[in-house]
């Protein structure tokens, strides 16, 4: 009886005996991450009360936070299947041996915090109340809200373009035929 060189642990199926265990730091630190977002969700539903702003201006409206949270949680929770997957930081990608509905939801995480991120710096350019921002550097010192707001404009114009890349990239390899 011939044995197959493809074994089973935990419950993915690995190449070959010599692949590691399940990278358990990155798991943790993953663990961390989605632990973060989740107070940040809690923060973003008044769950959790915290300090007016520095400035005597408005709060970021509650929807922000839980935007942010979200980000979080869906980095800690890539950063998991990373793990699991036993993915080597070599790539981007999990390995062949995860199922496809893994690395299907890995992809579409991905595509999540990148619209979250795009989103929250849009929200930052064009959403209403005071905005004060600081320069750093040599030149550093208080900027003014239209270039604080107009720079980032142009960070949002370009993540939303980087948005659109990866939908369309993520789109393709979740309806290709392999």
């Amino acid at each position: 009886m011939r044995r197959s060189s493809r074994i089973t642990r935990g419950a993915w199926p690995v190449a070959d005996q010599t692949a590691s265990t399940r990278d358990w730091t990155t798991i943790g630190l993953g663990a961390l991450t989605a632990a973060i977002g989740l107070f940040c969700f809690a923060i973003g539903l008044g769950l959790v009360p915290v300090a007016t702003a520095r400035h005597g201006g408005d709060n970021a409206p509650g929807w922000i936070g839980f935007l942010i949270g979200l980000v979080f949680l869906a980095g800690g929770l890539a950063v998991i299947l990373r793990g699991l997957a036993r993915a080597d930081d070599s790539s981007g990608e999990l390995p062949a041996t995860a199922p496809r509905w893994v690395a299907i939801i890995y992809w579409l995480l991905g595509l999540l915090i990148a619209a979250g991120l795009a989103a929250t710096g849009t929200w930052v350019a064009i959403g209403s109340g005071t905005r004060h921002f600081v320069m750093w550097g040599p030149l550093g010192g208080p900027v003014g809200e239209t270039v604080g707001r107009t720079a980032f404009g142009i960070g949002a114009i370009i993540s939303w373009l980087i948005v659109a890349a990866m939908a369309r990239a993520t789109a393709k390899k979740i309806f290709s035929k392999n």
